[in-house]
């Protein structure tokens, strides 16, 4: 990527390196294709939604909320994301969401709540081959579950 003197460069253009990294893997077509359709009218692809979303933490904020106070200014007319508002990044995540399962132990009486998203899970694994030279059988897919 090359950089020239230019008024809209900013201290968060650092971010393109990553977003153009992320689109020579391929990662914003695979979003695309394997999440739900969204609707016609929608203004912003999955690969935009997560984008944005991803950015947040990639420029040092840590909640929705720094992408229209911090980022979203600074990312008009970048060439690898449009930036959508942090309402509609969280209600579309939501929509990504399914019903929770209760498990009960065998013995005793402990109970645990689990959401399982298998399509999430198969997408997370692709992106994992995606972006790594990690080969199929040396990967150990490990969670951690917090008693409350």
């Amino acid at each position: 990527m090359k950089l020239l003197k230019s008024a809209s460069i900013s201290s968060f253009s650092g971010i393109n390196f990553v977003l153009n990294e992320l689109e020579r893997a391929g990662v914003g077509t695979l979003l695309n294709c394997h999440l739900p359709a969204l609707p016609a009218q929608c203004q912003y692809t999955w690969k935009e939604l997560l984008y944005s979303f991803w950015s947040i933490f990639f420029c040092g904020g840590d909640c929705a909320e720094d992408l229209s106070i911090h980022l979203r200014d600074n990312f008009k007319g970048n060439p690898f994301v449009k930036v959508p508002s942090p309402d509609r990044i969280l209600e579309r995540m939501k929509s990504l969401s399914v019903p929770t399962r209760i498990f009960s132990t065998p013995r005793g009486h402990a109970t645990h709540q689990f959401s399982i998203n298998t399509s999430l899970n198969r997408l997370n694994l692709k992106l994992i081959r995606k972006l790594s030279k990690i080969k199929r059988g040396d990967v150990v897919l490990d969670y951690d579950n917090p008693f409350i």
